[in-house]
Parts: structure tokens; sequence; C-alpha cells
């Protein structure tokens, strides 16, 4: 047996080694029973009548308001819908998603039977294909076998989720083809880097699908029927009044200093410095340098120099704009 080494640098996606991810901070959640189309379809911003039984897609469960509770990478699989989100705001959206049950037949829970986690790299491909017969691609972006579940994303590159049960025997031969074992900060650059907009517990109900990139994914629709938040998103939609972006923020130099989820950030404007928008995430790289997922106000210079509110030296710069 190959020794293991559990690394916590975490690298962008042109750097990143054949690694094998422990997905600890997020979860699956199921949903299950006869009624569980119907009820999901009049939840969540996108048409599941157009969800094809072997793809994933992003999108978001809103509050009547139009505010986001949670973002997901959602799919079909043997007669359950699931979806993979933040283990630390799951509490909040799975309650909000079951208040209206009742008069449904729906069973929606956290699947604490399974773990996840994500393989990327070189040659992560040829692993997998040790494993099982069929592997996910382009056209088919979901597969579900029976000892496991198979995720497939093209961004920023090609990388794999493993949903798999915890007592599969599977696990650690999978888990021994790997030389680096990878925290869940490495799978958070890359959905960075995608654009995979980061809803945790401190920015839960805060802003509008429109503003954190879920048009630009697919993952809104605008012609289905009514669902939770659908007025309020549709009227920012088509009178044009969505004042906010998905921007990914670097620092100007190394920092040991991470920005807090929720912390808000300033803009310098003929050296006075005003709020525009507030951090969704943030993490150290391999170099020292801080990226930053942020929510800002869309039309700020993109020259601009930006800092975590009243930091001084923590200074940022906008490296894209979604």
């Amino acid at each position: 047996m190959q020794r293991i080494n559990f690394c916590n640098l975490i690298y962008p996606s042109n750097k990143v080694p054949l690694s094998f991810i422990q997905l600890n901070d997020w979860s699956c959640i199921r949903i299950d029973g006869v009624d569980n189309k119907k009820y999901l379809q009049g939840q969540i911003t996108i048409n599941l009548d157009l969800l094809p039984y072997n793809k994933h897609i992003f999108c978001a469960h809103c509050n009547i308001n139009g505010k986001i509770w949670s973002t997901f990478h959602l799919f079909y699989c043997r007669n359950s819908y699931m979806y993979i989100e933040r283990t630390d705001v799951s509490l909040i959206q799975i309650f909000e998603l079951k208040k209206y049950s009742i008069f449904s037949e729906v069973i929606i829970r956290k699947d604490n039977d399974v773990l996840l986690f994500g393989i990327v790299g070189n040659g992560s491909r040829q692993i997998l294909k040790k494993f099982f017969l069929k592997l996910p691609d382009k056209d088919n972006s979901v597969i579900c076998h029976k000892s496991a579940i198979l995720l497939w994303f093209n961004s920023p590159l090609e990388r794999f989720m493993l949903i798999i049960k915890k007592n599969n025997l599977m696990l650690s031969k999978i888990i021994n083809c790997f030389s680096q074992i990878s925290t869940s900060d490495q799978w958070l650059s890359l959905d960075i880097e995608s654009g995979f907009s980061i809803i945790s517990k401190m920015t839960t109900n805060k802003c509008s699908p429109l503003s954190v990139n879920l048009e630009n994914l697919n993952g809104i629709d605008f012609n289905k029927g009514c669902y939770f938040g659908q007025e309020s998103i549709a009227k920012i939609k088509f009178k044009s009044a969505n004042k906010q972006s998905l921007f990914w923020l670097i620092s100007c130099y190394p920092s040991t200093i991470i920005p807090k989820i929720g912390s808000l950030i300033e803009l310098d404007k003929e050296n006075n410095w005003y709020i525009v928008g507030y951090v969704l995430i943030a993490i150290s790289m391999y170099n020292g340098y801080i990226w930053i997922q942020a929510v800002l106000h869309k039309n700020i210079d993109l020259k601009s120099n930006l800092r975590i509110f009243s930091e001084v030296n923590n200074l940022f710069f906008v490296h894209k704009k979604f």
C-alpha cells in the first residue's frame, strides 16, 4: 500500500496535481416520494421538465422575496432528486424546503449514509476507469452505478465528484490509487474559478440569483410556472434592476489574514472608501495569495482598488467578473 500525503496547499486549476479531495464541507440531500418532482418544481429556479436524467445543473432555492437560501448542483438518480450543497447551510435550507410539504407525499432529508469526494488532475479519468465501467462526460454528466454516483464537471478543468456509501469496500481501493488527499478548499478554489456561487450560513437569504451568476449558468428558468421568489426574480430581470454581480478577487500580495464570510468590501474612489459588496468565500492559495468570491456592485471599475472593511493593508484587485 502506497503512502498517502495529506496536503493543505491549494492550487489553481493550471497547477493542480492529481488529487483525491475530501468534501467534508458539502452534503448530499435527497428528495424522495411520488410527489418529489411536483413539489420541488414549485420551489427551485429551474424547470425540472427540462432537466435530463443524465445531467446535473447548478440552481437555487429562494425565499418568497427572491433571496437565495442555497445554491446547489441538482440531479436525478434512481427515482430520487438529489443535490449537493454546503453543509453549514443545509439545515436552514432543508427546513425551508420542508415548510409546505405536509400535503405532499415527499421525503426530504440529508443523506448521512454517503461520503463525498472530488477527483481532479491529470490521470483522474484513468484511475476511475479501473473501478467503473462507465464514466460521466459532457453528454452524460451523471452516472448512477449500483455502488456509487459520479458527477462530471468541465470547469475550470475536467473533474469528478464521487458520492459513495460509507461502508463501500471499493472506497479504500480508490483512495490507495492516489498519493495525495486534499482538503475541501481545493474544490472550493475550482468552484471560484468556475463561477459557482458559494452560499453559506452567513450569506443565506441575502442575494438574488441574478447577482451570483445563476443566469449565465442556465440556473434560472424565466418561462416555467410559479416557484418561490419567481415574481421578484422576474421583476428584477425584466426591469433590468439587478445592481450586483459575482466577482473573483485576488489579494495584491501574500497574506496570512483570510477574510471572514460576510465581511464587507470597500472600494477606493478619490481617496475615500465606499462599501460596494461582501465576501461569499475566501481561501488561502499555495503561494500565500488570498482568493475571494464576492458579490459587488456590477458597475465598479474593474481596475479599482478594493479592501476588506477598515483593513488598511488587506488590498485586492478584480481578477474576473462573471
